[in-house]
């Protein structure tokens, strides 16, 4: 899915138009003998042109040759057969199958179970679980019999000893969930967190894991979102002489001196995701970190701006500063998330048995009489395979409108799932259940093959899939690897260009940074008279801590260095940097290098890719004659009006 959006990224957005009919259904341009009509021009040009930044390249002109580009490789793609690959069929039919999901759902059961989510999603539940799990071959019995003996005991005993008791990490789980949501847990144990009463323990219930009971400890509604930014220092740290929880304190004072909360997350956070967001996090629910004090701290923050304590958890020191709080979204605003995962969980089944409901009345169907089916087919137990007679085999078994399924086809599906027929419970009644599965198979089937013709909009994403696939499969082949693999020519364009790969600047310093100015001035003059920085923090943060000193190599256009600062060795001047003050001490300065072919490799990558794909295009527009209807591209762009 990864890569099939890396090339779609070119084919999405929206912008409305209003186009004269006359010209919609007219051939704009052809590119090797493929006629291009106005209507699919536009329908790509719609998709893109939102995510255009520059309104330059909003012209048409410049986007047709975009397009024209996009259609060349394609056509070169098709041309060398990567359409044919076993590969590239199976993926394509990968997400055929994806994209047929939201196309054969049944909306009205969908709604209903989505509206079920929302209502969770407003409330969380505190629960207990122990699972017993059932391997494969296991006596299920056996395991539910054991289930219902620990529930009788999770109802009496005390947790903690029923979990130092029984909890081994294989067989059986004694766990404290926390709080939870919707969607956190798999569907059927969900519903039975959620249906068991405050305070109660649940009947026994099976999962794919195994059998469960669950005790309800407490229901609240949900807290919401919260965002925090925040200031880490990492327990574990490379410089031995740091003590994380000094550097935090230090830190701390230096806020509650007036100091930025952001400009000090960019220059001192070990969280490098959000320091350079100024240590802002993205919004997180209850259940969506796991870090409990972190959890409440975060939630504990009354006011939009205020800023905790320090504290700790597993991952370090903390100091967290409140964003946003936000409830929980009305319904209809987070609507299609809710139904997205709806579809994806085990809710989906749901939805599969009433649309299969409605595909039975949709589409007409000729079946066989059970009665007579499962007398024809016998089990032949000496090589444990489900059979009728060999004259039989390629009659038909089931028609769905003019498209027919033989016996043979039902008795592959029945000897693939041979090994679910139990003598107990009889030939009929495993038949009865693979016939149901069958048909079912069959309906959706169909339905999906034939939605390229039922439903428009899903045959344009569909030949965006199978587009995008090519496309990536011949840059990877013709330009990404083509440029990996030419080392002569990486070579030789690095001999050639080696002034465009350069180090960056970097300097080795000490630097000191406060909120006052007067306190750089004295680290300057003591600088100046020889003291060393550790006995100049000592004397100048005597009473307070308004002094923090950084010590080591940086980038000259590290965020703790200021943008317009001369570099010469030695004592700098004083700088503003932010809301703040600082001043280097630079002992050694390091010019761009010319970087070694080994060192720049992956730049010489990305600019030699540029090149060989500068020069295919060349040869592909030599390859495959374009002809454009200049009329026609006229009347277009006179008839485009984007609102």
């Amino acid at each position: 899915m990864i890569r099939f959006f890396l090339v779609l990224n070119l084919l999405v957005g929206s912008v409305n138009f209003t186009i004269a009919q006359s010209i919609d259904s007219e051939n704009l341009m052809t590119i090797g003998g493929e006629t291009i009509s106005v209507k699919e021009f536009l329908r790509v040009y719609n998709k893109n042109i939102d995510l255009v930044q520059d309104e330059s390249q909003k012209n048409i002109d410049y986007y047709l040759n975009l397009y024209t580009n996009y259609k060349l490789k394609l056509k070169e793609a098709r041309t060398l057969g990567f359409d044919k690959k076993d590969s590239y069929k199976k993926e394509f039919e990968s997400y055929k199958n994806q994209l047929s999901k939201a196309y054969t759902t049944d909306k009205e059961v969908t709604e209903t179970l989505v509206k079920e989510a929302y209502n969770r999603t407003t409330s969380e539940v505190k629960a207990h679980h122990i699972l017993v799990r059932i391997q494969p071959g296991q006596d299920t019995l056996a395991a539910y019999e054991k289930i219902k003996a620990l529930r009788s005991r999770m109802v009496k005993e005390d947790f903690t000893s029923l979990r130092t008791a029984l909890h081994d990490g294989k067989s059986v789980f004694v766990e404290d969930l926390g709080y939870f949501s919707a969607f956190k847990m798999v569907y059927d144990f969900e519903n039975a967190a959620f249906n068991t009463p405050l305070g109660q323990t649940s009947k026994p219930f099976r999962t794919q894991f195994g059998y469960h009971v669950v005790k309800v400890l407490d229901k609240r509604p949900s807290k919401g979102k919260v965002q925090v930014a925040h200031i880490m220092i990492a327990n574990n740290q490379k410089d031995s002489t740091l003590v994380p929880e000094n550097r935090i304190k230090e830190i701390f004072r230096s806020i509650q001196e007036g100091d930025s909360f952001e400009s000090l997350a960019k220059q001192f956070s070990d969280d490098k995701s959000s320091a350079a967001k100024g240590g802002v996090m993205n919004p997180f629910k209850s259940g969506d970190i796991r870090s409990e004090i972190f959890v409440n701290t975060a939630f504990g923050l009354k006011e939009i701006g205020a800023i905790s304590e320090p504290i700790q958890s597993q991952f370090g020191w903390h100091i967290l500063k409140l964003i946003s709080k936000t409830p929980v979204e009305p319904y209809e605003q987070i609507k299609v998330d809710l139904e997205q995962k709806v579809k994806r969980d085990a809710r989906s089944k749901v939805i599969r048995q009433k649309m299969l409901e409605k595909l039975k009345q949709q589409y007409t169907i000729s079946q066989p009489s059970l009665e007579s089916v499962v007398a024809k087919i016998q089990k032949n137990d000496a090589d444990d395979t489900w059979e009728v007679e060999a004259s039989m085999e390629p009659q038909v078994f089931l028609k769905i409108e003019s498209q027919e399924l033989s016996y043979r086809d039902f008795l592959d599906l029945l000897n693939k799932n041979k090994r679910s027929f139990k003598a107990s419970t009889g030939k009929s009644k495993f038949i009865s259940n693979q016939y149901a599965l069958f048909l079912g198979n069959n309906l959706f089937q169909y339905k999906k093959n034939n939605l390229i013709n039922e439903n428009e909009d899903y045959a344009n994403v569909l030949k965006e899939y199978e587009e995008g696939l090519l496309l990536f499969d011949i840059m990877e082949n013709k330009i990404w690897k083509g440029a990996q693999l030419d080392s002569i020519g990486l070579k030789s364009y690095y001999n050639e260009n080696t002034s465009k790969f350069k180090s960056n600047s970097k300097i080795t310093a000490t630097i000191a940074r406060s909120n006052k100015k007067k306190k750089l001035k004295a680290v300057k003059k003591m600088w100046s008279q020889g003291f060393s920085t550790d006995a100049i923090s000592q004397k100048l943060n005597e009473r307070d801590q308004a002094l923090i000193f950084s010590s080591g190599d940086f980038e000259i256009d590290s965020p703790l260095i200021p943008k317009n600062m001369v570099f010469n060795k030695g004592i700098s001047e004083i700088y503003s940097l932010d809301d703040n003050y600082v001043l280097l001490n630079i002992s050694n300065i390091e010019t761009p290098q010319i970087l070694s072919f080994e060192d720049a490799k992956g730049a010489v990558i990305s600019k030699y890719q540029s090149v060989l794909e500068s020069k295919w295009l060349e040869t592909l527009r030599n390859k495959y004659p374009i002809v454009i209807n200049e009329k026609i591209l006229s009347d277009l762009k006179k008839s485009i009006k984007t609102e």
